[in-house]
């Protein structure tokens, strides 16, 4: 399991103020995923119920806020994230 220490990282970064947000939500989709159950072939459920109030909790809404900005489509087979320009 990811230490909160990562997600504090992150959102203490906020390179996602400064740089290009497309590049921010790429490279840290991984560590969003670990905040989601994501069952084989069907759409990804947040885990609120286990971390509420909690940094993940932060960083999971701050991941969403900035990806409900752009076009883009979360492939629930292979797991992955494709943003449209």
């Amino acid at each position: 399991m990811l230490n909160r220490k990562r997600y504090q990282r992150v959102i203490e970064l906020k390179g996602y103020k400064s740089g290009d947000k497309k590049k921010w939500l790429i490279n840290n989709f991984e560590l969003f995923k670990s905040t989601l159950n994501w069952p084989p072939g069907l759409p990804p459920i947040n885990r609120s119920l286990n971390f509420e109030g909690t940094v993940k909790e932060e960083f999971n809404l701050l991941y969403m806020e900035i990806l409900n900005q752009f076009k883009y489509e979360l492939d629930n087979n292979t797991k992955t994230l494709t943003i449209f320009d």
